[in-house]
């Protein structure tokens, strides 16, 4: 019987969808097992992990002081043996700087999970986003974690198809879908007021917009980069031509603090005539945030969660692709042409793309409302694992009849 798990992601508590994320998990693992199990998350924003989850979620502050920087240190891989269990979450499993523990957490996998293992503890990918993984390095780390793993679950087709591409053979491996998909968010009873409080009226329609300071650096390893200053030009050109055209209000709303910066000066460049507002996960927890997106009559986003928080909520999404990742998400819901990649990034095309997915609001919406259901049901697959593993069951027939049933 399983009484603890660590949770190992990006948990910054500066980011609204990784703090998602982990209210999922917990709540989803815990409907699953029938009984609140013991969470740890390493983090290095303890107080966020305190003051916004219940007593059973605790946080493994990852801070310099403690020894630590981000996973690397003596508090995760303590975490790591104390629980019962170890479940890797989120889009960790990537190549890009891999040997800097600041930004890249797979190295740090690498070099505590094979430790964990042959201790005796028990591990999984909790619905993983696969790569992208580019070096030979950066391949073996990620084949030799995951044939590690007591199961895989992975949130879209693409990660599943990397994951083979590069060897992997773990047996024990199922297609799940982003845990998010099933995170909590707060009532319309306590997002109106915040709405109003940005200079809005949610009762009439807003376009939200969401950007991020990564901008296009992930997006083609050759093409020259755009900078953030022709980033905004182009961008906030492309909005105004398509948000006079369309009249309605619109808000900026981040949901990483590191966005908060080049989302006001966004902010400053649309047409003051629109009064457009910023919305702030520096002031909303992640459940506001989801409910402000329930909110809006659609978004046009770059931040994945930003995207996967509000389908959830049934809200008409279109993006913008700063990683791969958003493209697997748009494919994975039948809807990949309102994806733009940064190849077509032009003033034109940026008017053009809203003004389509502002006609066709209405359609996004029914679509979600087929797709959702399908996804949330698809992302629990992962916490009846867990159940699985608390209830003693043979993983290996688990799996079988798992894998049975969804070819069926």
């Amino acid at each position: 019987m399983l009484r603890s798990a660590t949770l190992l992601g990006s948990s910054s508590g500066r980011n609204s969808g990784d703090a998602a994320l982990i209210a999922a998990i917990a709540t989803s693992v815990d409907k699953a097992c029938g009984r609140n199990l013991l969470y740890e998350v390493p983090t290095i924003r303890p107080s966020y992990i305190r003051d916004h989850y219940p007593d059973n979620v605790i946080p493994v502050a990852t801070m310099p002081w403690n020894f630590s920087v981000k996973l690397l240190g003596i508090p995760a891989w303590n975490s790591i043996r104390r629980t019962d269990l170890t479940l890797i979450f989120d889009a960790i499993l990537f190549d890009r700087s891999l040997f800097n523990p600041l930004f890249n957490f797979m190295s740090t996998l690498y070099l505590f999970l094979p430790k964990a293992r042959k201790a005796g503890r028990s591990m999984g990918f909790y619905n993983i986003g696969a790569g992208p993984v580019s070096t030979r390095a950066g391949r073996r780390m990620l084949r030799d974690i995951s044939n590690m793993m007591d199961f895989i679950t992975v949130r879209d087709e693409d990660s599943m198809a990397i994951l083979r591409d590069i060897g992997v053979s773990n047996p024990r491996i199922l297609l799940g879908a982003d845990a998010a998909l099933n995170a909590p968010s707060a009532s319309d009873e306590s997002v109106l007021p915040m709405i109003r409080r940005a200079g809005l009226d949610p009762e009439k329609e807003i376009l939200a917009l969401n950007i991020n300071h990564y901008i296009d650096t992930w997006a083609h390893a050759a093409a020259p980069r755009l900078g953030r200053k022709k980033f905004l030009e182009i961008y906030a050109a492309g909005a105004n031509r398509a948000l006079n055209e369309i009249g309605s209000q619109v808000a900026v709303i981040t949901t990483q603090h590191a966005d908060v910066p080049i989302s006001r000066e966004l902010v400053s460049r649309l047409d003051p005539r629109l009064k457009p507002a910023l919305i702030s996960n520096v002031r909303l927890d992640h459940m506001q945030i989801k409910g402000v997106l329930r909110r809006v009559a659609m978004l046009f986003g770059m931040r994945l969660h930003a995207m996967i928080m509000a389908s959830s909520e049934l809200t008409p999404i279109i993006g913008l692709a700063y990683q791969p990742k958003v493209h697997h998400y748009y494919s994975t819901l039948g809807i990949r042409e309102f994806s733009l990649g940064f190849e077509d990034f032009t003033e034109r095309n940026i008017a053009e793309h809203i003004l389509r997915g502002w006609a066709r609001r209405d359609f996004l919406r029914s679509h979600l409302k087929t797709q959702i259901p399908r996804l949330q049901a698809r992302a629990l697959a992962a916490a009846s694992v867990v159940a699985a593993i608390d209830r003693g069951e043979d993983l290996d027939a688990w799996f079988r009849n798992a894998t049975n049933a969804a070819e069926r």
